[in-house]
């Protein structure tokens, strides 16, 4: 027995979620330069926390893809 097809892909949400997912990737990015730059300075651990703030947006923005994808 197969699920009916309920994926969005292709559907403006689907579109907002690969751009928000590119979005995060790229601040991600930023911040593990300015995380390295930041190594053994007073601005450290704020970017590190940064840093793992944006892994974390990463995540929740892929999952929230993988969910549109499906179609769950």
């Amino acid at each position: 027995m197969r699920f009916p097809d309920r994926s969005r892909r292709g559907d403006a949400a689907h579109a907002s979620a690969v751009e928000r997912l590119g979005e995060a990737r790229e601040r991600e990015d930023e911040l593990t330069t300015r995380a390295t730059a930041a190594v053994g300075t007073a601005a450290e651990e704020r970017t590190a926390d940064a840093l793992c703030a944006a892994r974390d947006r990463v995540a929740a923005r892929e999952a929230w893809l993988v969910w549109i994808e499906r179609g769950v």
